[in-house]
């Protein structure tokens, strides 16, 4: 794999930019590195290592998609494509991670808020696919994420008492598979929206990012991410819910990723960051033990 000076050099040489003051490299993300220029208005992602190039390969994938759309809000635009996957380079979105301006939003900003992501989700279920595209049921979600957590269970040992373990064990053996049971019904979802890849500029626009997880999901897939009572109560009324949205698996899957982020920032030793141990600790002892 190409280490940051010969990534920063690709980027340099398509997007013509050879002031390096005005390119940010953001080491945040899991299995990518990004290169953002100009505050976002472009945006290069390169894989960590070569097992990630599969996710790469599937967000292309869904950019492309997602270019022959026209949607009411901000999403990537895809520009740049490498043959072997190893980078694309796409026209970002502006604004802040919903994660940052949330506590500071009135009522009646959720609602705004919360009523372009529901009408955005409408137009993106209603996307008809085709090619190299995840595809997972509910069913199969459970499964998988019950295995993830077999294999760290041990890892989370240290952080809670034998009764909270046991509570957590119990999540996963019983109220993951009684409640994530969905439609026959797969359609085309971001996959992973939550608060950080919610953007918002300074007029309360909404900017959809970071499509890596893109595929055919149960439609409840993309309202796990946002737990704020106001803000999904817009987006379910803007969807127009009318029982197609498992609510339940909704709340189930964000729970469970909860317990999945703290394993694999115990893993890695995330102490600093938006995601890191002692924040996802507080979402697990939260949302599963109530305290």
């Amino acid at each position: 794999m190409s280490d940051k000076k010969d990534e920063l050099e690709i980027v340099k040489h398509l997007t013509d930019t050879d002031d390096e003051s005005r390119i940010e490299i953001n080491e945040i993300g899991w299995t990518s590195r990004a290169y953002v220029i100009d505050g976002g208005k472009t945006v290069f992602k390169f894989p960590r290592s070569a097992k990630f190039r599969e996710e790469c390969k599937h967000e292309i994938a869904a950019l492309k998609l997602l270019k022959a759309q026209t949607f009411s809000l901000c999403v990537p635009v895809l520009n740049w494509t490498s043959e072997d996957n190893s980078y694309f380079g796409f026209c970002g979105t502006p604004g802040k991670p919903l994660r940052e301006v949330i506590d500071g939003l009135s009522d009646g900003q959720k609602a705004e808020i919360g009523t372009q992501i529901g009408e955005f989700l409408w137009q993106l279920h209603g996307i008809k696919t085709c090619g190299d595209i995840k595809t997972l049921t509910l069913e199969e979600q459970a499964l998988e994420y019950q295995n993830w957590y077999k294999k760290g269970r041990n890892l989370i040992n240290g952080y809670f008492n034998a009764t909270e373990l046991n509570v957590i064990d119990g999540f996963f053996a019983y109220e993951v598979p009684e409640s994530m049971v969905g439609t026959s019904e797969l359609v085309f979802c971001h996959g992973d929206l939550d608060y950080n890849n919610t953007l918002i500029d300074s007029e309360n626009n909404v900017g959809i990012i970071d499509f890596g997880d893109a595929g055919l999901y149960d439609r409840s897939q993309d309202f796990r991410g946002m737990d704020d009572e106001i803000l999904l109560a817009a987006m379910m009324k803007a969807y127009g819910d009318d029982g197609v949205i498992s609510k339940a698996a909704a709340e189930t899957t964000s729970k469970m990723i909860d317990v999945l982020n703290l394993i694999y920032c115990i893993e890695n030793n995330y102490v600093d960051g938006v995601d890191n141990i002692e924040n996802c600790l507080k979402q697990v002892k939260l949302k599963i033990l109530k305290n």
